[in-house]
Parts: structure tokens; C-alpha cells; sequence
């Protein structure tokens, strides 16, 4: 059952089962016979109870102080209200014709008196604790969808703002590269504006989907690596950047634009034109997992005065918001050489 009509079907398993049969573990049948009207009332007031309590009183027990009295207060006028109930005049018809048959009748209709009043009240009882428990449970509910609601849509809008910030932080890194192709009059320049577009294109028709098909990522990091390349000096820094997939789940899928900001890291922080380096990017996709690895040595380091970028940062948030308990991410500085090691456990 859907949980928005769990309360639904508690209110008619109490109305239709529960309460009916409570009722008929009491001497209802006789009561009928004489009182059908206190029985009538009985059942109308008992009803009303559960619906009074559940609807009203216990939503007013969380809101204002002032509503939490209001609550109170209906709860404490049940009492009451059952209490005259419980004054009901019955009439209970005794038959005999033995002198002291008058007694007897006092007494045994003092008894069904009792027993009517005692009847009442646990039905009342069980009615209110019942209603209570419900209420509270719905309310509970009610809190814990809305609380839910409110971290959905706090955490779309900073997905939403990641994604924002991502855009800008590629392209100023690109069209870096290519103003530095334009400035040595490079003949590479024209194939490089060439495949500028071609990742343009890819980042404003991809970006901005919840997912993208593994193999769309791994050909938009090849295509930005070649780009990259245009600015290097191939005699002294190599790219090697190897992806492979088994397949096993050729619907598996991941957040676009998720990995690129490591390989602009390597790029950025990994090539220099005086020192030779190697920068080794893989990615694997094996049983239903991803693993990317890069590595790089620390030939151009990040001047001590500057603050870091915002792209790793951005990269750590859309994990956590995307994959909260399914994603190890691990970053290493040491000896010289910056690792990154990322496995995200993928959804079909």
C-alpha cells in the first residue's frame, strides 16, 4: 500500500473492524431491545472521538502553544461528554412475582448500570488511545516527508549551483589554451577551435542531464585530452589515458562532467615546458563499479599565495549530494606525485 493511503486504511480498519468488534464483546443485542437510542449515541459519539482526536487534537499538539490548550482542552470536554453518556437512563424490564422481586430488581439493574458504564468507558479508552496512537504516528509521517522534501530540494538547488560553476571553470581553462595557441600562431589552432566546439556542444547538451552513458564521458575526456595536447610539448610530457569496460551493465550511467575536473587538475598542475612528466588517467568500469585513477607529478605546483580552486571542492559536493554511500574518494600528495583515486559504485 502506498503510504499516503496508510492513513486511509487505518481509519478504516478501525472504523469497519476494529471498533465493531470491540462493540460486540458488550451486551449490545439487550440494549437494542430497550435502549437503542443510547446505543445509537454510544457509537455516533464514539466515532466522533476518534476522528475529533486523530484529525485534530493531535496535529494541534505540534503547532502553537496556544493550539496545544485547544488541544488539551477537547480532550479533557471527551471526558466529560463520555461521562454524561455513562448518565444515560437505561431501562432494563425485570419480570417475578416474588416479594422481594422489588429488591432484586434494584439490585440487578444496578449492576447492568455499572456494567453499561463500564462498557463505555473502555470502549472510550480504547477509542482515544487508538486515535492518539494513529495521530501520532501520521504526524510523524507528515514530518519526516516534509524534512525530507525540504533536504531534496535544498540539495537540488546546490546540485543545480555545482552545475553552475562547472561551466564557467571549463571554459576559461580551454579558451586559455587556445588563446595561448593563437598567441605562438600555432597551426594547431584551427583543429583545436574545431575541437572546442565539438566539447561546447557536448557540455551544454550533456551537462545539463541528471545522467549520461559511460562511454559518452570517456570519449568527452579523450576529446578534451586531445585538445590539451595542442598546448603541450609532446617531446617532454606524456598523456596516457586508457578506458576500458567489460560491459557487464551496458545501462550503467554516471553524473556528466563528474571526472573531468581531475584530468584538469593533472593537466593543469602536471606539464612544464622545462621538466619532463608523465600523466597516467584510467578509467575502468568492471562489475558494475567505476574506477578512475590519476596520477601526475607536481612539476608546476600551485603558487603557496593562491588560494585552491574551486573545482576539486565542487567535484567532493556533487559526490556526496549523488552518491552518498556510494563513492570512495581518495587524494594523495606524496613524494612529488599527486594521486587521485575515485570508485563509484554505479546504478542501473
Amino acid at each position: 500500500m502506498n503510504n499516503k493511503y496508510l492513513p486511509l486504511g487505518i481509519d478504516l480498519f478501525f472504523c469497519l473492524i476494529l471498533l465493531p468488534a470491540m462493540i460486540t464483546l458488550l451486551p449490545v443485542e439487550r440494549w437494542l431491545e430497550n435502549n437503542s437510542t443510547f446505543v445509537v449515541l454510544l457509537v455516533g459519539w464514539l466515532y466522533t472521538v476518534y476522528f475529533l482526536t486523530r484529525k485534530a487534537c493531535v496535529p494541534m499538539l505540534f503547532r502553537s502553544r496556544r493550539q496545544l490548550i485547544i488541544a488539551l482542552c477537547l480532550l479533557v470536554g471527551t471526558v466529560l461528554v463520555t461521562w454524561l453518556v455513562t448518565q444515560y437512563q437505561m431501562e432494563f424490564p425485570f419480570r417475578g412475582d416474588h416479594p422481594r422481586s422489588e429488591r432484586i430488581r434494584r439490585v440487578t439493574n444496578l449492576s447492568k448500570i455499572r456494567l453499561h458504564q463500564q462498557g463505555t468507558w473502555f470502549l472510550y479508552l480504547v477509542t482515544i488511545c487508538f486515535s492518539i496512537a494513529v495521530g501520532l504516528l501520521t504526524e510523524l509521517y507528515r514530518q519526516m516527508s516534509e524534512r525530507q522534501s525540504v533536504e531534496f530540494e535544498k540539495k537540488k538547488a546546490e546540485l543545480a549551483l555545482y552545475k553552475a560553476q562547472i561551466n564557467p571553470h571549463f571554459l576559461f581553462n580551454t579558451l586559455n589554451t587556445l588563446y595561448g595557441l593563437m598567441l605562438a600562431q600555432s597551426e594547431k589552432a584551427e583543429a583545436a577551435f574545431v575541437q572546442f566546439i565539438h566539447l561546447v556542444k557536448y557540455m551544454y547538451t550533456r551537462a545539463t542531464q541528471d545522467k549520461v552513458s559511460i562511454a559518452e564521458e570517456a570519449q568527452y575526456i579523450e576529446q578534451y585530452i586531445e585538445l590539451q595536447k595542442n598546448r603541450l610539448d609532446e617531446s617532454r610530457t606524456q598523456v596516457d589515458y586508457t578506458y576500458e569496460n567489460d560491459h557487464a551493465c551496458p545501462n550503467a550511467q554516471i553524473a556528466p562532467m563528474l571526472l573531468i575536473t581531475f584530468v584538469e587538475n593533472a593537466l593543469k598542475y602536471g606539464t612544464s615546458a622545462h621538466e619532463k612528466s608523465l600523466i597516467r588517467i584510467r578509467l575502468q568500469v568492471k562489475d558494475n563499479t567505476l574506477c578512475f585513477i590519476v596520477e601526475n607529478p607536481i612539476v608546476n605546483p600551485r603558487p603557496a599565495d593562491k588560494a585552491p580552486g574551486i573545482g576539486i571542492a565542487n567535484c567532493r559536493k556533487r559526490l556526496e549530494l549523488l552518491y552518498p554511500s556510494a563513492h570512495k574518494l581518495n587524494i594523495q600528495e606524496q613524494d612529488g606525485w599527486y594521486k587521485v583515486e575515485l570508485e563509484i559504485k554505479l546504478s542501473v
